[in-house]
């Protein structure tokens, strides 16, 4: 009996994340802004496969033992995709939030918008390459 309440929460769980990612993509209109600024939208599809793909293989392979075989140059450059991604989404995130242009004129940085971008991108990459080398 515990075993099948544990599958049913974990099931429940899943689908809740799941519908508030898909909800949060789909409310950013992340892939089809990004395949606009590409001029690459005969190639949706392929994002929307791609991204439900990836999902998958990373759910089977967080839920079990079981780990896919690469080299370090692949694990890098899975890597730097996944960091654009992510990248993408914060972005994406910021830009429908407004978060800056508030951040400014509250703190009353106009003039220093530009150092204030760099701050962040900077401070993103150097927090990710400490992330990787220490963990």
């Amino acid at each position: 009996m515990k075993n099948i309440i544990a599958v049913i929460v974990g099931l429940s769980n899943g689908v809740v994340v799941g519908s508030g990612i898909v909800a949060l993509i789909t409310l950013l209109d992340i892939i089809p802004r990004l395949a606009q600024l590409t001029n690459t939208t005969k190639y949706i599809i392929w994002y929307e496969n791609v991204i439900i793909t990836g999902a998958v293989l990373a759910a089977f392979t967080s839920l079990t033992n079981y780990t896919i075989p690469m080299n370090t140059s692949v694990v890098m450059i899975a890597g730097l995709f996944m960091g654009i991604f992510i990248g993408l989404l914060a972005s994406a995130l910021a830009e429908v939030m407004n978060v800056l242009p508030v951040i400014v004129r509250r703190v009353r940085l106009e003039g220093f918008v530009i150092y204030i971008l760099y701050a962040l991108i900077f401070g993103k990459v150097i927090g990710s390459f400490i992330n990787w080398i220490i963990y």
